[in-house]
């Protein structure tokens, strides 16, 4: 139910508050006068997309807030509309999104207008109203969400027959023949490099060693000289025996120096063969890298995503006995599903005809019929049955198709039956109606107030009217008016008194100008 809607700069509304009565709220007003405006800020609140041009002229800003009661709480609605084409939306002040806001408000608010007669000859809508008459939702939602597990199921056994299945397992078994056979261990690229180094300058290191040795031999011979010279002196003077001790252990530091340097010389030598195989070992790994990663550890994770790919794909033939016996289950259970919903939409068929029929009656239509036509399909998503409302207002004139029959005041009229029909079953809060007595007449703009009132005993309406047999049924009455102040055009909405109430009836009556 909403209970309160606050509109601030939207469209020609300034500022406005409107409190709405629990039954039947009337909208009346002149064309141009705003009330497109109470529809739009409904429309917001219940999630539809916002325009630019919906912010008032010179401002930057709109802010929609209503606060509705649904089933389980009470929720205050927020939207807010920037010119710079930026929308936020809130409940409770935490901020959602629209799709959530939209979710939400699904079963508090339904607005019924032009467009909803349009989608009343839809078959997807039809079919949505005779399983909510017939109470199928749970049913309904079961048998989707098999359906769509055996579609699944199709579609993975159909992937493990495909050509380009087998032929991805051929190309993953090849990559992982191709890393098992080069067997890249950790850092051996580092060391491969390395030595790759050593083997391409082997010559010039040989000769330096070599040259470095000869070098060195030559130094500790005049080193032993000059220490036999400091023997001497330390002889007289003590004090020089810690000077010649460092020039000794160099001497026999430079002699292992020389050494080494030689017996590396020696060990050195150039290897063709083992450099080409250096090579080729390094061209390998360079291969992994490009195909697999640039490092070990990426080539060894693709090394184990393909061992579970391949894994996967052995195991297929026990997959393909699992997912064909699923099938066979949940095919048998699909169409046992299919036809028992089947077999309750063809009687709630029978009581939804019969309940619009009568409604259609006391709407001003006596020779009215409406009928519900079930055939049977292939099996789908939405169950066995391809379903078509047939409709004639006229004597004599069989029931057509829906969107080849009938006029906009009776479609208006059929929509209203089935939504009285569908009062208890849909269970929402809320129904607002643009217009829906237009193309209509005096007399049956009455009969069309005396049914919309019947229908707010159980649901609350807020319903836009320029018929005063409409508008004298309602128990809550706004009135809405154009005024200009400091040269700009605003929209008043006034709830009416008793008093003005009839002074709008006039207005209406087109006996004086309000």
């Amino acid at each position: 139910m909403l209970l309160k809607l606050k509109i601030q700069n939207l469209v020609l509304v300034e500022k406005a508050e409107i409190h709405f009565g629990p039954q039947l709220n009337i909208i009346t007003g002149e064309t141009g006068s705003g009330k497109s405006a109470i529809l739009s800020a409904i429309r917001l609140i219940g999630g539809a997309r916002a325009e630019i041009e919906m912010v008032r002229k010179d401002c930057e800003t709109a802010i929609i807030e209503a606060e509705i009661v649904t089933p389980k709480d009470t929720l205050w609605v927020r939207r807010e509309l920037y010119r710079s084409g930026k929308s936020r939306c809130f409940i409770d002040d935490a901020q959602v999104s629209l799709a959530s806001l939209k979710d939400l408000m699904e079963n508090s608010l339904e607005l019924v207008d032009q467009n909803s007669a349009h989608i009343l000859s839809l078959e997807e809508e039809q079919r949505s109203i005779l399983d909510t008459f017939v109470s199928l939702s749970e049913k309904i939602n079961l048998f989707k969400k098999l359906f769509e597990e055996e579609k699944l199921c199709r579609e993975r056994l159909k992937e493990f027959s495909s050509q380009d299945t087998i032929q991805a397992n051929e190309w993953a078994q090849k990559d992982l023949d191709l890393i098992e056979k080069i067997n890249w261990q950790k850092d051996e690229d580092l060391q491969l490099n390395q030595e790759h180094t050593l083997l391409t300058h082997a010559q010039e290191l040989k000769e330096k060693a070599g040259n470095s040795s000869l070098a060195l031999q030559e130094i500790p011979p005049a080193l032993k000289k000059l220490s036999s010279i400091l023997d001497a002196a330390a002889r007289l003077d003590p004090t020089l025996e810690k000077i010649i001790t460092p020039i000794k252990s160099a001497g026999i530091e430079l002699e292992e120096a020389a050494r080494s340097l030689e017996s590396y010389a020696d060990r050195i030598e150039a290897d063709p063969a083992r450099l080409t195989a250096v090579e080729m070992r390094i061209g390998s790994i360079e291969n992994l890298k490009r195909r697999f990663g640039s490092s070990w550890d990426l080539v060894q994770k693709k090394k184990e995503e393909l061992q579970k790919e391949i894994e996967k794909f052995s195991s297929k033939d026990q997959e393909i006995l699992f997912l064909q016996k699923k099938i066979q289950e949940l095919s048998a259970n699909n169409l046992t599903l299919a036809e028992e919903i089947s077999q309750l939409r063809k009687k709630g068929a029978s009581l939804l005809e019969i309940e619009v029929t009568q409604e259609l009656k006391n709407l001003n239509l006596p020779h009215a019929q409406f009928q519900i036509a079930i055939q049977t399909k292939s099996l789908s998503s939405s169950g066995l049955d391809q379903i078509q409302f047939l409709f004639s207002a006229n004597p004599g004139l069989a029931p057509l198709p829906i969107d080849a029959c009938a006029s906009g005041g009776e479609l208006s009229r059929l929509l209203l039956a089935i939504k009285i029909s569908l009062a208890e079953k849909e269970n929402r809060s809320c129904l607002i109606f643009d217009e829906i007595d237009s193309n209509v007449g005096g007399q049956t703009a009455s009969v069309l107030g005396e049914e919309l009132k019947k229908l707010a005993k159980d649901t609350q309406v807020i319903c836009v009217t320029h018929f005063v047999q409409v508008a004298k049924c309602a128990q809550t009455h706004f009135g809405v008016y154009k005024q200009e102040q400091q040269g700009r055009a605003i929209t008043i909405i006034e709830a009416l008194s008793s008093q003005k109430r009839e002074k709008e009836y006039t207005r209406m009556l087109g006996l004086t100008k309000g």
